[in-house]
């Protein structure tokens, strides 16, 4: 397991997918299967979810940087702490209309990876009732 080229696969969808919006990389970093235990969309296809996120996180905030703060890994599995900040401009989603506001939402992600440092299966603690609550909508939407 080479901890270096999961670390670096990690990094890249957050540097190219979130903050280029290069949604391919997802398709490149996550395996076909891989599994997102994470509970804000359960059932999905998770590179896809994932991919569709990224588009709608960037149709709200064509300014979106993604910066990763820590990241951390042993064995096969990698740990990052990960700060999305954008101006909330562009196509709205929630309950809320564009208003101009800087958004910022911290991210805590564990990505078990596989021997080719694709990952296969994705836990996070990420504050979507923080970022829905800065850009002044009542309710997440699911």
């Amino acid at each position: 397991m080479d901890v270096e080229r999961n670390k670096a696969s990690m990094r890249r969808v957050f540097e190219e997918g979130f903050s280029q919006g290069r949604v391919e990389v997802v398709h490149e970093c996550l395996a076909p299967d891989a599994e997102d235990h994470h509970d804000f969309a359960p059932g999905q296809d998770f590179r896809d979810h994932l991919a569709g996120i990224i588009t709608m996180l960037r149709g709200a905030m064509p300014d979106l940087r993604a910066d990763v703060e820590d990241l951390v890994a042993e064995g096969d599995r990698v740990a990052a702490r990960v700060t999305l900040t954008g101006t909330y401009t562009g196509e709205p989603f929630g309950a809320t209309q564009p208003q101009g506001q800087r958004v910022r939402v911290e991210q805590f992600h564990i990505v078990q990876f596989d021997d080719e440092a694709r990952g296969v299966r994705h836990w996070a603690n990420v504050d979507e009732a923080g970022l829905f609550a800065q850009l002044g909508a009542d309710t997440v939407p699911v």
